[in-house]
């Protein structure tokens, strides 16, 4: 059978299995499906074959288990928001969007949840928010971001591990299609999560690489009361200074620290009429059982925070003075871009504790002798409660693909030789895609290797989302 006739066979398939209205193979729709974060364009030669919508896990396990006989690459793709790598296929293929699998039931009665992967975070988020539960995930993407690419990548964004741990802490089990067809459920229904051998662990911060993740169990969380704080500063390092002073110390952890740089926050200020301040900026959210505890807690995290000389450090009592400063450090990032009329990429630089200042001055340096970048301004904020500084970077619109492809390359270089210096990794844009030099770098070949014969224990032909692991994308 010719090339042609084989992708005329694949469209067939699909539009058997779900209706032709689920399945497109518009060039328009191919360029919107493979576009992700990164400021360059699609090359058409690796547009899909089809983007196929899917109705539920027995569609999408007839699909894996075609293209597993076929050996037809099947790239899933949520919102598109991985700022890895891994939203863009790097070949021809099927693309399995999540965007029809959305069924949401709250069971109460059982304490969980359970979420298919094409629902929002934010969606999910309000949905329990109005029954006084809490979703533990608050990725900058909220609003587009898919709780399946979320817990694929096991990203918690803005909250601090240290305040209340990872998605995968949460997740009691997962429905899961295998690469080859199978589909398997792990974990459990009761609220004490597996001892021992738990599949789940295998697909909760799996890189989407072993199995198309279908269901998402999650036990609930019920609501804590807030308690708001700022503390504005003379320098960077004296706000590294203050968040290490704030784990010896033994504070309690907030849920969020973010900071801004002087630079950033000036402009965020800006944003939502509020005075410019005169420095860069350190924010915080505690939370507590009662607004007491919060309070409380509020009060030791400043008590500490003072002691490193603050201009100004007090707690925030005033509701939309703080939503007025989150939305505005929310929407920084596209703001700049709009500002800038440019294109933004970002590194996610992550310090050990003991390091923090340092660390935090050589991010403050990112950019420095990295031809093209070093021409640009370093607009640099992040979860600092988390050790994590995200310095970023808006470049001209009219600059090519050629040189933005050369600043990509360069800026994961860079993150990579800070974040082996300081012993670290990446906690928000899983492990591989454009980080998989890293990764064999940081841990070995032997660790890789590893890694590359599980995958093939579940992936024997290799179909599912080939090339995250690999690096090409």
């Amino acid at each position: 059978m010719t090339t042609e006739g084989k992708e005329q066979g694949v469209i067939a398939f699909l539009e058997g299995l779900v209706g032709k209205e689920n399945v497109s193979t518009s060039i328009f729709e191919g360029i919107k499906q493979s576009l992700d974060p990164f400021p360059y364009h699609v090359k058409r030669e690796n547009l899909p074959l089809a983007v196929v919508l899917p109705e539920n896990k027995l569609h999408v396990s007839e699909i894996l288990r075609y293209a597993n006989i076929e050996k037809v690459p099947v790239f899933v793709r949520g919102s598109g928001t991985h700022l890895g790598g891994a939203s863009r296929a790097h070949t021809k293929g099927i693309i399995i969007n999540t965007a029809r699998l959305t069924n949401f039931e709250l069971m109460e009665d059982y304490g969980f949840f359970e979420s298919g992967p094409g629902v929002r975070v934010a969606d999910a988020a309000d949905t329990l928010d109005e029954r006084g539960w809490f979703l533990p995930l608050f990725p900058g993407s909220r609003v587009i971001a898919s709780m399946g690419g979320i817990i694929s990548n096991n990203t918690s964004g803005h909250i601090i591990d240290a305040a209340i741990g990872k998605p995968a802490d949460y997740v009691l089990g997962v429905e899961v299609v295998l690469p080859t067809g199978e589909i398997i459920e792990s974990g459990t229904k009761g609220l004490r999560k597996p001892a021992g051998t738990d599949l789940t662990k295998m697909f909760v911060g799996g890189d989407g690489i072993m199995g198309v993740i279908t269901m998402i169990r999650m036990r609930l969380v019920s609501m804590a009361k807030q308690s708001y704080g700022i503390a504005i500063y003379r320098d960077l390092k004296a706000i590294a200074r203050a968040v290490k002073r704030m784990y010896l110390e033994k504070a309690p952890a907030p849920l969020f620290v973010e900071f801004m740089d002087h630079n950033v926050s000036t402009i965020a200020f800006q944003i939502k009429e509020m005075e410019p301040p005169p420095g860069p900026v350190l924010f915080f959210m505690a939370i507590g059982q009662d607004k007491e505890e919060a309070d409380k807690k509020t009060a030791k995290v400043i008590e500490v925070f003072k002691k490193e000389d603050p201009v100004i450090a007090h707690q925030i009592t005033d509701l939309e003075m703080w939503t007025k400063l989150w939305a505005a450090r929310e929407v920084i990032g596209p703001y700049l871009i709009q500002k800038m009329h440019g294109q933004s990429t970002a590194a996610e630089v992550v310090s050990n504790l003991a390091n923090l200042e340092e660390a935090m001055d050589e991010t403050a340096r990112f950019n420095e002798g990295i031809p093209y970048l070093e021409d640009l301004t370093n607009y640099m904020f992040g979860h600092i409660g988390a050790l994590t500084m995200h310095p970023s970077f808006v470049m001209p619109s009219e600059w090519d693909d050629v040189r933005m492809q050369e600043i990509i390359k360069n800026k994961f270089k860079r993150e990579a030789e800070l974040n082996l210096k300081y012993g670290t990794c990446g906690g928000e844009w899983g492990q591989f895609s454009k980080r998989t030099g890293f990764f064999i770098q940081r841990y070995g070949e032997t660790a890789y290797d590893l890694i590359k014969k599980m995958k093939a224990v579940f992936d024997p032909n290799n179909i599912l989302n080939p090339g995250v692991l690999e690096g090409y994308r």
